[in-house]
């Protein structure tokens, strides 16, 4: 795997920690703040994105206000289970994201959607073949 951070310089990184505040940033105002041009810094953001370095965008919601609920899951399977819980849990609705982990859980789970929707997924998760542990995590509140 090629070390992507060799490839950036500190006004990269500047522009992706403004873009990861707020992914809708005027081209506008990340130029002004990096004290260049807006082609310049267009260009910049072009070349991370060519690289693989921004691959997208997102909206951040206030699951709350809709009555949707964000979670986490962690859990182990069993070594002869663990391709096939991956391509599942891609599969399943309400499931935003599944990662390979270390310590003492191999996958964990991302899900966003409607509340009662989202408890089933995760009680779905629970009886999956294979699951040998399993954390499930609320996330209530964001604070930073």
């Amino acid at each position: 795997m090629v070390n992507k951070i060799n490839m950036m310089d500190q006004t990269d990184l500047r522009i992706l920690r403004m873009l990861l505040k707020d992914s809708r940033m005027p081209l506008s105002k990340i130029a002004k703040e990096l004290g260049m041009s807006q082609p310049a810094a267009q260009k910049r953001i072009e070349k991370l994105k060519a690289k693989g370095i921004i691959i997208g965008s997102t909206v951040l919601l206030n699951e709350r206000m809709i009555g949707w609920k964000r979670a986490l899951v962690v859990l182990n399977v069993g070594k002869d289970e663990y391709m096939g819980a991956l391509d599942a849990l891609k599969k399943m609705p309400t499931v935003t994201a599944v990662y390979q982990t270390t310590g003492p859980y191999a996958i964990g789970v991302e899900l966003v959607g409607a509340a009662g929707v989202v408890d089933g997924v995760i009680a779905h998760i629970r009886k999956m073949k294979g699951v040998r542990d399993f954390c499930p995590i609320s996330l209530e509140e964001k604070v930073l």
